[in-house]
């Protein structure tokens, strides 16, 4: 309890600085907006920046988005859109402790929220634990995202990076489902089954000659 209090208000102090900052003039202007309305502007934002081949302003994108999860979080500190969109900024941003502080929260609102555990399973994977990203990314895939090309893009390079092949092509082959003409699966797919061939094909080598006078040499 302790620390979901913790948490909560580590993200309200997150919030307020950036609340106060604004104009009276864009409050006006957002009154009547709900706190999914207010999600919606910064999905939308989002979904902008994330096309642009251009990033060096990234900040000015970012930080609108932001604005409109924080506004979302200021009416309503249990929406969990709000603390989703407040992690992906931060994740976008590098941040992955802030991603995960407001995800928690969101976790502790409802812990089968597939979005929640999707962002938790990508702050896991920003910071190379991909155990903890399978665990996350899992919940996700069982709660409504076993359709979802990210996800089961993902789950595939997790397990592909512990060296579980059958799990990886598995999530590989969804996601190609997904997606025929996804190009980064289809050279996932190449390489590990490159890889698995040269390791056969390694098996099945004739032993040499003389490597089996070596089976006479005296104990060293």
């Amino acid at each position: 309890m302790k620390k979901i209090i913790y948490i909560l208000l580590t993200l309200s102090f997150l919030i307020l600085p950036f609340y106060t900052t604004k104009g009276n003039a864009q409050e006006n202007e957002d009154a009547i907006l709900t706190p999914n309305e207010y999600c919606a502007k910064g999905d939308k934002i989002l979904a902008h920046y994330e096309k642009l081949e251009d990033k060096t302003d990234a900040s000015k994108y970012l930080n609108a988005a932001k604005y409109y999860y924080y506004q979302a979080a200021r009416l309503d500190i249990s929406n969990q859109n709000s603390m989703v969109g407040v992690a992906r900024v931060a994740l976008y941003k590098g941040n992955t402790r802030d991603a995960k502080n407001a995800l928690m929260v969101a976790l502790n609102v409802n812990e089968n929220n597939p979005k929640v555990n999707y962002y938790l399973g990508e702050a896991f994977f920003a910071e190379g634990e991909y155990f903890q990203a399978i665990d996350f990314y899992t919940h996700a895939y069982s709660n409504g995202f076993s359709q979802d090309y990210n996800t089961n893009l993902k789950l595939g390079i997790c397990y592909e990076k512990l060296d579980d092949t059958n799990k990886a092509t598995f999530h590989y082959n969804n996601a190609l489902k997904i997606n025929p003409n996804s190009q980064e699966v289809k050279e996932r797919l190449k390489y590990m089954n490159a890889s698995e061939n040269a390791y056969r094909d390694e098996e099945n080598e004739v032993i040499d000659a003389k490597d089996l006078e070596k089976l006479n040499m005296p104990n060293l």
